[in-house]
């Protein structure tokens, strides 16, 4: 929202300036006449007399404005009337002195604050607040010798036409030039006062909107730190879901054998020192699918403190942001002997104004579990760090837990992710890490043992000499193995598949490799040529959406795409869940890096991730402008204002039964979208 602000800003004053610039005729210089036309003499002293009356009723007016805004508490109409004011001020003042060159540039001077008053006032449209007393008086001042220099402009045209020689008339001019001189520092120093009030003012404004902003953020944590993990229907919720890896796929039974061995290993070890495990490989060597396997293991071991798996499905998953939050309500529910502890912890930290991420850590997480009674260890989780999408983040959840595990004796930490370099500096060399050394993707062994044992087990219906094909193409790659399993299994093209995957070089890279069978993918579902963009549209949709959506919330916001369903089956070689009612999930990163990439890479498919979220965008303004009208819920009583939040009751529960998925997603990322699109002002308007 604040680059969304600052955006509609700045295009806001390029606007007024561009349409400020423009003079209108009757404020033009009046051009030089001959001094011997007795018409034109003729037609300048009317011009002036009526001028002089004009100055003369002008000033009056002026001094009623300055009256109104030291009575005012608001800036916004006193703006108005005074910049109507100015424009017939500046106009008296080139036609009384259109051949004057002091006037000529008193007047230019003057546009120019006409035109930031202009601006100002457009900031201040939805009304500065209460705190602009000072920029009121300051205003006030500015406008008095706005005033001032009318009147003089008028009392110089009376002269003029009392002059009766040329040196009377010289000396007239010098007198006048003199007190112009005077007046016109005044009146830059009340604008420069005025300017540094206005600036002041727009700049708690700013501020203001920042503060809402926060307050917005820390109220969406207080309602996850209050809420269930599971919602009215007894399913999770979809951010919670990711966060804490409920459908990342666990490790087949007799595969990975010695890579999780070595983690019990490690994890019944209490006298080791090495408090972190970090499991470091390429994209698809199957880290989250071993954390899931683990966390699973020591849950049900009641050895499971919290988890937390970073993922690109999720606005929540891609930062820290939220991190401790989760991860402590994890430790609640799965140690109950620290839920009040740690429930009490987590009111104390919303109800502060920032809170850095090393103390939340420290107060929600490391403390708590210094409570725990018994010798055992307690594990903490976090997989797919490198998938946060800041640095300084990473950074930052690396350095605080180096620092706080010594404290905690009895907690671990298995870690996974890509061998980033911020990532590697940090664990590399630390004395507190384990497995650094070990390879997921053994490329030595041509064999694949893991990767033979899982397509063996997956692929029963093909030949024993297709299963040996894909074992060698995949190069260990579970990721591979596993994208042509699901391939296979949902597509009705399996001799279609099988001759693309024969076609794959051994030696092509394993990107390339990906490449290869993620265009497939899209082929195999793009049957019918004429429907490229609904399926690009759909896809749009997925990639850039803040949390995963299920088909049927998809097709509200697509109205007008009758295939989505069948895309998103056809599409489950690299996209899971097929059921109409569950998120839908992009089966790995690699996919989304894939089809964000370049033309060159995705060959046809390729998004772009503005225009995917102008097009979600539009979709959620579209869906809330159909849905929304006053007092949606019917919850104002006659005679009564629109209730807080707070004050209803069931809140959730009114939201829920009275809207869709999609209009409640709308609600909470149309904003989102429209700051990340490139046509946020096409949008708005």
């Amino acid at each position: 929202m604040r680059a969304l602000f600052k955006r509609n800003k700045n295009k806001k004053q390029k606007q007024i300036s561009e349409s400020s610039s423009y003079v209108p005729p009757e404020l033009r210089p009046v051009p030089g006449t001959s001094t011997n036309d007795n018409t034109t003499q003729q037609t300048l002293r009317a011009q002036s007399s009526k001028a002089y009356e004009d100055a003369s009723e002008l000033s009056g007016q002026f001094l009623g404005i300055v009256k109104e805004i030291s009575e005012a508490n608001d800036l916004l109409s006193p703006l108005k009337s005074a910049c109507a004011l100015m424009i017939r001020g500046i106009q008296t003042m080139r036609i009384v002195h259109h051949n004057r060159a002091n006037w000529t540039d008193l007047c230019d001077e003057l546009e120019g604050h006409l035109q930031q008053l202009e601006i100002h006032r457009s900031e201040l449209q939805e009304g500065p607040g209460d705190e602009c007393d000072s920029c009121l008086k300051a205003l006030g001042y500015y406008f008095s010798t706005t005033a001032d220099l009318i009147q003089i402009a008028a009392k110089a045209s009376e002269e003029d036409d009392k002059a009766l020689s040329s040196i009377k008339h010289a000396g007239m001019a010098q007198m006048e030039k003199g007190e112009l001189g005077r007046h016109r520092k005044m009146m830059e120093t009340a604008w420069q006062l005025y300017s540094i009030e206005m600036k002041r003012l727009i700049a708690l404004k700013v501020k203001n909107v920042e503060d809402q902003l926060e307050a917005y953020e820390k109220a969406d944590m207080t309602a996850l730190s209050a809420r269930n993990p599971e919602d009215d229907d007894g399913m999770v919720g979809p951010d919670s879901m990711i966060a804490y890896g409920h459908r990342v796929d666990l490790c087949e039974e007799g595969t990975r054998v010695e890579i999780l061995d070595a983690i019990r290993n490690w994890a019944t070890n209490f006298t080791s020192t090495r408090q972190i495990f970090w499991l470091n490989d390429a994209a698809g060597t199957g880290k989250s699918t071993i954390a899931a396997t683990m966390a699973n293991e020591w849950s049900i071991d009641n050895r499971l403190a919290g988890r937390f798996f970073f993922s690109p499905n999720s606005r929540v998953t891609q930062t820290t942001k939220e991190f401790c939050l989760f991860v402590a309500n994890d430790i609640a529910r799965h140690q109950p002997s620290l839920a009040d502890t740690i429930q009490d912890e987590i009111r104390s930290i919303l109800s502060e104004q920032h809170v850095w991420f090393d103390v939340q850590l420290q107060r929600l997480i490391i403390d708590p579990i210094g409570k725990l009674e018994g010798d055992k260890c307690t594990f903490i989780i976090v997989d797919g760090l490198d998938n946060c999408v800041l640095s300084e983040e990473r950074v930052g959840l690396l350095n605080s837990f180096v620092q706080h595990l010594p404290s905690a004796p009895h907690l671990k930490l298995l870690l996974t992710s890509r061998p980033v370099q911020d990532i590697a500096d940090i664990l590399a060399s630390s004395p507190l890490v384990h497995g650094s050394d070990i390879q997921l993707l053994n490329i030595r062994n041509s064999h694949h043992p893991d990767v033979a044992y899982y397509v063996e087990k997956r692929l029963t219906r093909i030949s024993s000499e297709h299963r040996a094909m894909i074992i060698a193409k995949s190069g260990g790659l579970f990721l591979y193995a596993a994208t042509v399993c699901r391939m296979l299994e949902r597509s009705r093209h399996q001799t279609d598949i099988l001759k693309i995957i024969s076609d794959i070089g051994v030696t092509d890279k394993l990107e390339r490799r990906m490449d290869i069978l993620y265009l497939s993918v899209l082929k195999q579902a793009l049957i019918d040529k004429n429907a490229g963009d609904m399926m690009m549209s759909v896809l749009s949709i997925i990639i850039v959406a803040y949390q995963p959506l299920s088909s049927n919330t998809i097709s509200r916001l697509l109205p007008g795409n009758i295939y989505v369903e069948d895309f998103v089956q056809d599409l489950g070689g690299v996209l899971k869940d097929g059921h109409p009612d569950r998120p839908i999930k992009v089966l790995h990163p690699t996919f989304r890096e894939f089809i964000l990439s370049n033309e060159d890479r995705a060959n046809g498919f390729l998004l772009h991730s503005a225009q995917s979220s102008a097009a979600m965008a539009y979709a959620c303004i579209s869906t809330l402008e159909h849905m929304l009208e006053d007092d949606l819920f019917q919850l104002v009583k006659l005679g009564r204002l629109l209730p807080r939040n707070e004050d209803i009751k069931e809140a959730d529960r009114v939201v829920h039964q009275s809207t869709t998925a999609a209009e409640r997603y709308a609600s909470a990322f149309w904003a989102h979208h429209v700051a990340t699109s490139e046509m946020s002002q096409e949008l708005l308007s």
